[in-house]
């Protein structure tokens, strides 16, 4: 599995604020990536791309959410198809 992330720099200028929310996303996804392995089978590649889409200044616990329900989403996908 392979995972990006990235903030536009047409709605955050500075690039401390960008990187912080990029950390932030990544820091959601280190926590919750576990529930996501345990769905997906061995011989599956797959390549996600996180885009933090929001105009305003928001903290860890909601993209933490945001994150979580990404992972429910895909994982309700797999276990479809699965």
């Amino acid at each position: 599995m392979r995972i990006g992330f990235s903030v536009p720099k047409k709605k955050f200028k500075k690039a401390v604020l960008r990187n912080r929310y990029k950390r932030l996303l990544r820091e959601g996804w280190r926590l919750q990536k576990v529930e996501l392995y345990q769905v997906i089978p061995a011989d599956i590649q797959l390549h996600i791309f996180l885009i933090y889409t929001g105009d305003s200044k928001q903290n860890f616990e909601t993209i933490q959410l945001a994150v979580i329900k990404g992972i429910e989403q895909l994982k309700k996908q797999f276990s479809e198809n699965g």
